[in-house]
């Protein structure tokens, strides 16, 4: 999932437009160097001079060069977390779809880039499935909190439902992508997140029937 491109809610100030502008410039020209010469072959003080920044700049915005590759995911992770604190019961699942709607990156030419580091790269594979299992272990603990008491199986499995029905979606515009050597339109994308959500609705339905 390329969270890299998740909107992240705009904090107030300079100094925070700044830190966004630099660790965009870093990530950008990160991946078109990955794209040009491989993971391996891009050292940190070419892509340092790519965004305009010091050695020192990359290393203090993303501690590795794996976690260059996914961007702002981290920050994005934390606004899933601050989006689901207060949510009303009933409201997980949709406020998680919020989340995603203004997403324009995921789905977009960058995907395949990044899942072709995953494939090939190690440590940008792993960096990738922990990225997955920290917003499977949000959602988690969010439905857990309107399910209730009791119900930390169901929560967990209607997490991890999500999160797969969002990586068949994932697979699905890769392989569309790639058939028609195009970035998907906006109704495109949301027709595959709203096609996964609405899965993952059916499978909670489906866990809390059971209960009852």
């Amino acid at each position: 999932m390329e969270l890299d491109r998740v909107s992240i809610p705009v904090v107030p100030g300079l100094r925070e437009r700044k830190k966004h502008a630099t660790r965009t410039a870093i990530h950008d020209g990160a991946m078109r160097l990955f794209d040009a010469r491989g993971f391996a072959g891009t050292t940190i003080d070419q892509i340092a001079e790519a965004a305009n920044v010091s050695r020192a700049t990359v290393f203090s915005y993303y501690p590795t060069k794996e976690a260059i590759v996914f961007g702002e995911a981290p920050q994005a992770i934390e606004a899933l977390a601050a989006a689901l604190a207060g949510t009303p019961a009933g409201s997980v699942v949709p406020a998680v779809r919020e989340w995603l709607r203004p997403l324009t990156g995921w789905l977009e030419p960058d995907l395949l880039l990044q899942r072709r580091l995953a494939r090939d790269v190690p440590v940008v594979g792993a960096r990738r499935l922990q990225i997955f299992r920290d917003v499977e272990g949000v959602v988690a603990e969010a439905l857990e909190r309107e399910r209730g008491p009791g119900e930390h199986l169901g929560a967990r499995l209607a997490a991890a439902s999500l999160m797969a029905a969002l990586g068949v979606a994932e697979d699905a515009a890769a392989a569309r992508m790639e058939q028609d050597e195009r970035a998907l339109t906006d109704a495109e994308i949301d027709a595959f997140l709203d096609a996964a959500v609405a899965f993952a609705e059916a499978g909670m339905a489906g866990l809390k029937a059971r209960g009852d």
